[in-house]
Order: C-alpha cells, then sequence, then structure tokens
C-alpha cells in the first residue's frame, strides 16, 4: 500500500496510520470497517484503541477490505498472531518471520526501482483494466491526489482505487512529489503485436460505449460506413497516422488539466 504495511511491526499502529492518511482524517471509517465486518463499532475501537485482539477471522476480512495483496495479508496476518502470542517463545518465533518478510519486501522495492520498464507480468496486469491507465492519468491532474477525490470522479469504489494506486506508486507509474501525485519515469507503451495491445484497444472501446449514453456535448462519437477507392482509402488511413503524431506532440508537453480518450476505428470490411 501507499503506507507501506512492512514500515510496521504491529497492525494496530498500521491500521490507525492508514486511517489518519485518509480524507478529513479517517473521519467515519472505524464505523464503515464495522459495517464491512459485520461487528460494532466499539469492538473496532476496542481492538485499535485498547487491548483487544483481532481474531484471524476479522483479521482476514480487514485485509480483504483494505484491498491488501496475498503477500500483504499473509504479513499482516503474521502481525496479528504475534501480538495474540501467549509465550514469549511464540512470541519470537513470529518476530523472526515478520522481520524476514520485512527484509524480503524490501529487497524487492530496491529491485524494482532500478528500472523503468515494466516486465510482462507488470504489464498484463496494467492492461488488464482500463481504471489502471485512467487513474493514472487523472491522478496527473490537479485536485486528483488521493484515492478518495478519483474514486467521486471515476464512480469507483475507494479501497479499489488505492489498490491501483498502490500499484502504480510501487512500480513507478506515478510519484509523489510535494504531495502531489505526477508521471512517473516508468513505460508502459506495448508493440501493436502484443497480444495486450487488443486487450488495451477493448478496454477502452467499452468504456466509449458507455459514454456514448450520456449525450453530453463535449463528447464526440462518429460512424461513418463509407465506400471509396483504394488509393483515397490509403491516403486517408496515412493522414490519420500523421494526425496521430501531431497529437502527440503537443499531448506531452501540455499541462494536465483535464482527461480524454481518443478512439480511431479505420479498417477495411
Amino acid at each position: 500500500m501507499s503506507n507501506s504495511i512492512y514500515q510496521f511491526e504491529d497492525y494496530k499502529s498500521f491500521f490507525n496510520h492508514w486511517v489518519s492518511s485518509l480524507p478529513k482524517a479517517g473521519h467515519g471509517e472505524y464505523r464503515r470497517v464495522a459495517l464491512a465486518l459485520s461487528v460494532s463499532t466499539t469492538m473496532i475501537s476496542q481492538v485499535f484503541k485498547g487491548e483487544k485482539e483481532l481474531s484471524l477471522e476479522l483479521a482476514c476480512d480487514l485485509c480483504e477490505y483494505l484491498n491488501l495483496s496475498e503477500e500483504e495479508t499473509e504479513y499482516f496476518i503474521l502481525t496479528v498472531e504475534y501480538r495474540r502470542s501467549g509465550s514469549e517463545k511464540l512470541r519470537r518465533k513470529f518476530l523472526k518471520q515478520i522481520k524476514e518478510r520485512k527484509e524480503k519486501a524490501q529487497k524487492l522495492e530496491n529491485r524494482l526501482k532500478k528500472g523503468n520498464e515494466l516486465t510482462e507480468e507488470q504489464r498484463a496486469i496494467f492492461y488488464s483494466s482500463w481504471i489502471y491507465s485512467g487513474v493514472r492519468i487523472l491522478a496527473s491532474c490537479e485536485k486528483f491526489d488521493d484515492a478518495e477525490a478519483i474514486s467521486r470522479r471515476l464512480n469507483l469504489p475507494r479501497n479499489q482505487v488505492q489498490k491501483v494506486l498502490d500499484f502504480l506508486l510501487s512500480y513507478g507509474l506515478l510519484i509523489q512529489k510535494n504531495k502531489e501525485l505526477v508521471l512517473g519515469p516508468a513505460k508502459t507503451f506495448i508493440g501493436s503485436s502484443n497480444l495486450l495491445t487488443v486487450k488495451h484497444h477493448q478496454n477502452w472501446r467499452l468504456q466509449g460505449f458507455n459514454r456514448m449514453v450520456q449525450d453530453e456535448s463535449k463528447n464526440l462519437f462518429f460512424t461513418g460506413p463509407m465506400s471509396l477507392s483504394f488509393s483515397v482509402a490509403e491516403k486517408l488511413r496515412q493522414d490519420l497516422s500523421n494526425l496521430l503524431d501531431e497529437v502527440y506532440k503537443v499531448v506531452p508537453p501540455s499541462a494536465s488539466e483535464t482527461t480524454r480518450c481518443l478512439n480511431i476505428d479505420w479498417f477495411e470490411f
């Protein structure tokens, strides 16, 4: 997570730090967690402000609510087991495992920071849904520097957006700069021969379909079946390619103020 769980050996400290980092200092978050876990708000307060401990079952449910990865979930549950330990010998055993996992996570983080190219596995995740590129682009715009603001704009669950943000930050697709999110150095480009390219096109075409029914004047959709000569068809294909070249000459240096998606379908049928 953006507030890395591996910074903490105590699950209560981690959770309370995470809550305090939310908009409005996490006001009302205990109540939302209680509803998600089907327990009372008093019980959540007794755990995270008192001496009561989470059961392993509730710990697992909380990890799901926080959208922790499988590795993060295992680490979180390990810290719960550490706190619940009934003997010093068992506590030492769990603490040793906690430190080993922290060290492993740190080595992985350092290794990921060395390169700007995503691995095939990371690309597969990034192109699995339009949300990854959508959140990345929107986060580069002013006033969209946290999961709460992005989730409201995209009408997505905040926890889902936070998980995507954590991925983007972890692999350099976004970076935190003076409390603002900006595009990072990592590259997401894939060639036309890559199977993920088709998935990328499909993801955004589906978003286009969803927007068509909204009938907003700022959007533009055009479908124009036609018959024409081979020479004109080739000329138009080249003109469209040139247009795309011009688009990407002016887009990258311009300020990130709004978001748009350009889809051009041009094919022989």
